[in-house]
Parts: C-alpha cells; sequence; structure tokens
C-alpha cells in the first residue's frame, strides 16, 4: 500500500506538519516579532489566532488517532499536549 494511502503514516504526517506549525508560530510570536508596536500588535493578533488554530488542529488528530485506533500517535500527541501545558495553558489533558 502507498503510503499516501495508509491511514496511519497520513495521521503521523499530519501530526508532524500541526506540531512544526505550532512551534514556527509560537517562535515567531514571541522570539521574532516586529519591533515597531503598531505593526507588532496587528501581526501578534493574526499569529496568536494562528496558535489557536494550531492547537485545534493537534486536538483533532488526538481524537481522529484515538477514534481509528491508532493509539501509539495518540499518546504521541498526548505526551506533547501534557509536556507544553504550561505554554498552552488548555490544561494537561487533551479535552
Amino acid at each position: 500500500m502507498s503510503d499516501i494511502l495508509n491511514p496511519r503514516a497520513h495521521l503521523r504526517r499530519h501530526w508532524h506538519q500541526a506540531k512544526a506549525d505550532f512551534w514556527r508560530h509560537w517562535r515567531w510570536c514571541f522570539e521574532l516579532a516586529p519591533t515597531d508596536l503598531w505593526g507588532r500588535n496587528r501581526a501578534l493578533r493574526r499569529v496568536r489566532v494562528r496558535l489557536i488554530l494550531d492547537l485545534g488542529t493537534i486536538r483533532s488528530l488526538y481524537w481522529q488517532a484515538l477514534g481509528q485506533g491508532f493509539l501509539s500517535i495518540a499518546k504521541a500527541i498526548g505526551n506533547w499536549w501534557a509536556k507544553t501545558a504550561d505554554l498552552h495553558q488548555l490544561g494537561r489533558v487533551v479535552l
């Protein structure tokens, strides 16, 4: 079976991409943001919205993995979620 048609591989790819997107947006928001106040405020609003969307994507992937019986992927996402709970402040458990 082609890797693209393999549901486990497909879900794993989405998980890695969502995690990379979260960290890219996190870094931009808190480390690389523009220095001018007006541009910074406008840009930060957009990036913070992206961070929330990234977390929603990760949460969705967690529930998809559980629903499809891919417990190793769900466990990896759950562990990542718990480790980053202090950053996203949405709790240690994926709800």
